[in-house]
Formats: structure tokens, C-alpha cells, sequence
């Protein structure tokens, strides 16, 4: 399956992405740890139940296609301790 582009990077201790709104589809989230320390992306939301990347060290990049529904959904590093320090934002699809 692929699906539209978006383009994330992780850094500690933030997540960037283009744009937070969607509309309904696939999507390849195409992720690079530009950090110094170890990250992962993890998406949960409607349809997408804690659909987590692999985990990436320091340079490295991976993506994962999903397909997103009309909700909210919580975009964090599930890395321990990350999220708690920031490493979280929301998207919205409609």
C-alpha cells in the first residue's frame, strides 16, 4: 500500500510535521531521526490502533503507510520517557 507523502523528523525532544490537518487516506509517513539519541513514531486514532515504526537510531530513517479516517489522532514517540518530554502532537482528518 502506499499513500500521499509526509515527511517527519524527530529531534529531542520534539516531532515535526508539515501540517497537522488530513483529509481521509493513505498516507507513507516517511520519518528521519535527525536527533542525537534513539526515536520511533507512533500513530493512534481512528482505524490506526497504536500503529508504531520501528525504532531508529540516530541518522536513520524508515516510513509506514496507514490509512486515515475522519478523527483525531495522537502522533508521539513511544520511546520511554519521550513523550512525557514532549514528543507528541495531534492530527486531524476531515
Amino acid at each position: 500500500m502506499s499513500g500521499r507523502l509526509v515527511k517527519v523528523s524527530e529531534t529531542e525532544f520534539m516531532i515535526s510535521l508539515p501540517r497537522t490537518t488530513f483529509r481521509p487516506g493513505p498516507y507513507t509517513f516517511s520519518i528521519t531521526n535527525k536527533g542525537t539519541i534513539t526515536h520511533a513514531l507512533e500513530i493512534d486514532g481512528p482505524g490506526v490502533p497504536d500503529r508504531m515504526s520501528s525504532t531508529l537510531s540516530p541518522g536513520a530513517s524508515t516510513s509506514m503507510t496507514v490509512t486515515l479516517r475522519k478523527g483525531s489522532y495522537d502522533v508521539y514517540c513511544p520511546v520511554d520517557g519521550h513523550k512525557a518530554r514532549g514528543m507528541q502532537t495531534k492530527i486531524t482528518v476531515h
